[in-house]
């Protein structure tokens, strides 16, 4: 394979010159708050590099990016093919009635620096954000190429670092510091242990490619790169971009830059209904009769859910069949009646979401599978087994996502599978996994407490939350009710799975649930109180005139506290949820002035939240 080097690359021989950065540059771009600064210069005769400093300080010396095109097309792209800079600035406002904030700002500043070689002619595009950069490429050739790689690596200046990063959407967050090396998935957390560095390590607008991320701390560097054999003419990569703050509120206020680095809507997705999700589950055909599923039904609606889950096993084969290609995802198991329980449902005011195997949409075909489901009433799916390390399941699940847009369905994508903000090009797709879940009952607050900075900075996740029965019986979990409750308001899903393995017949203790009952799923507004990744968080989210404060701990005993001022300037009733000694709910009502300082002691693992509404309310 001959690697074409667009802008960037990443040539180990041109180590030694580009560590030290010369003096100027060919061009530069700023954040619009002028505290980050990009500077492109010339490391050698075929090799651009990029610095990036942020309030004179400089934390990338170098960034390199390279795209390798196969062995057909030889079109060497070096320095000598500058043939154009184009600068832009965007002042806008992004907007969604599905996310975490309803209006954020969009500001940046972009530089497009073009190469051209014949008819082909490449163009790299740095943008520069109050909260960090990102890079793309354009490719613009009348002949189809053959790319297989793109890449971005980061020399990182500061010594005293370390990277926290997931090597499968399911094993949780591992570190490397010092001479270590690793592969992971991204994103990739660096961490600063000099200073109060944060950064985060992403890709954006990716819907095709298989991507990895390397660590070597070594030298310092991180690189994240796509993999995938495609034919192209026309296209433009996916975006590489790193979230850059020296403190936690910024840090978390830049996760934004995935959504303004994708395609808003080109439909009306006003029809698309988030909210919390009841899962019917068995592992037997009697598990899921047409009365049993009722059961459920009454319970969401009790609950004041909007759906009902049918989870693996609901259809075909049943069971635990979920990979056998004869096993039919229109054919109900024969326990249940399912155009009834759909009825049923929706006079409760409850939709069906169904679950359906990646091999399954293979072999009956996605779309006639989709449609069928359409005319049955039901109103979304949930894809199960779809990785990123496959670039075909990336590019089944992008159609899955727009063919389920066309029949009015929403999306929850599972297993390996990460959205990269593409949920903003297709408000339908209304969360994805990616991580380790909840379903992983071991999980402490050592990992929640680091989930906040690292996946759910690239958009929304099922963590599929669970909660005991009322007297503590049924599940082993290692963190309490209370840190339970306040990750249903951190922890980010339109779709948000609630009581993962319960069963309704477990919760006899109304004021233990009565949150979930009224809690949204999306939001106007959020504010960081305070957190530490793998220590604590606290963040207040808003609806309408009430804002929820959630707090967790990790593995050490956290107080926080917080000004009532910060996020009202009225008197409110607070109504406190916390953690009894004896592994129950303790719930308090009082009232807080605007200059009251509010506090929550959390022991390991537990959690608190807060219930703020203006009095009289």
């Amino acid at each position: 394979m001959t690697r074409i080097l667009l802008i960037l690359s990443i040539l180990i021989a041109a180590n030694a010159a580009i560590h030290a950065q010369p003096a100027g540059g060919v061009a530069s771009v700023q954040s619009p708050d002028g505290k980050t600064t990009i500077t492109i210069y010339k490391a050698n005769d075929s090799t651009f590099a990029y610095s990036v400093s942020r309030s004179g300080k400089t934390y990338i010396d170098t960034a390199l990016t390279y795209i390798s095109f196969g062995k057909t097309n030889r079109n060497a792209i070096n320095p000598m093919n500058l043939n154009n800079i184009k600068r832009t600035s965007k002042r806008d406002t992004l907007r969604t009635n599905f996310g975490e904030r309803k209006v954020q700002p969009n500001h940046y500043n972009e530089i497009a620096i073009s190469f051209k070689d014949g008819q082909l002619v490449n163009t790299l595009k740095i943008r520069a954000y109050n909260h960090g950069f990102a890079t793309g490429i354009d490719i613009t050739n009348p002949q189809k190429l053959t790319t297989d790689d793109f890449q971005t690596t980061y020399h990182w200046t500061n010594d005293k670092i370390y990277h926290l990063f997931d090597t499968k959407a399911e094993n949780g967050y591992n570190s490397v510091m010092g001479k270590d090396k690793a592969t992971a998935i991204a994103p990739v957390l660096t961490v600063s242990t000099g200073d109060t560095l944060l950064a985060l390590t992403n890709e954006a607008a990716n819907y095709e490619f298989f991507t990895r991320a390397k660590l070597r701390m070594d030298n310092y560097n991180v690189t994240i790169a796509q993999y995938g054999l495609y034919q192209i003419a026309n296209y433009y990569t996916p975006w590489h971009y790193v979230v850059l703050a020296d403190n936690i509120n910024d840090f978390i206020e830049g996760k934004y830059i995935i959504h303004s680095l994708n395609l808003a809507p080109d439909n009306n997705y006003s029809w698309v209904k988030p909210g919390k999700v009841y899962r019917h589950v068995g592992n037997k055909d009697a598990d899921f009769a047409t009365e049993r599923v009722k059961i459920s039904i009454d319970f969401a609606a009790k609950m004041k859910f909007q759906y009902v889950l049918l989870d693996n096993g609901w259809y075909g084969m049943g069971y635990d069949n979920e990979f056998d290609t004869n096993s039919d995802p229109t054919k109900p198991v024969s326990t249940l009646n399912l155009p009834e329980a759909i009825k049923y449902a929706k006079q409760k005011g409850i939709g069906i979401l169904v679950y359906v195997n990646k091999m399954a949409f293979s072999a009956f075909k996605a779309d006639s599978v989709l449609t069928a489901y359409s005319k049955l009433g039901i109103k979304g799916v949930k894809l199960g087994f779809f990785k990123n390390s496959n670039p075909m399941d990336n590019v089944q699940a992008s159609h899955i996502i727009t063919k389920c847009a066309s029949l009015g369905m929403v999306v929850n994508v599972h297993d390996e599978y990460r959205s990269t903000g593409v949920e903003r090009l297709y408000p339908n797709l209304l969360t994805c996994e990616g991580l380790r879940g909840n379903e992983h009952l071991d999980n402490t607050g050592n990992h929640t407490t680091l989930l906040p900075f690292v996946r759910y900075m690239t958009g929304a996740a099922d963590y599929t939350i669970c909660y005991d029965a009322a007297n503590n019986s049924r599940l082993d979990m290692k963190t309490t009710k209370a840190h339970q409750l306040a990750l249903s308001i951190i922890l980010f899903s339109p779709l948000q799975h609630i009581f993962w393995y319960g069963s309704p017949e477990w919760y006899s203790n109304e004021m233990e649930i009565e949150l979930f009952k009224s809690l949204p799923t999306v939001w106007d507004d959020f504010k960081v109180i305070d957190g530490f990744p793998r220590r604590y968080y606290a963040l207040a989210r808003r609806k309408g005139d009430t804002w929820y404060v959630a707090a967790i701990s990790g593995l050490l005993q956290t107080d926080i506290e917080f000004p009532l001022s910060k996020i009202s300037k009225k008197s409110c009733t607070v109504t406190l949820y916390e953690d009894t000694g004896n592994s129950s709910i303790k719930k308090t009502i009082f009232t807080a002035n605007p200059s009251d300082i509010l506090k929550t002691s959390l022991q390991p693992n537990s959690g608190s939240v807060m219930v703020i509404k203006p009095v009289g309310k």
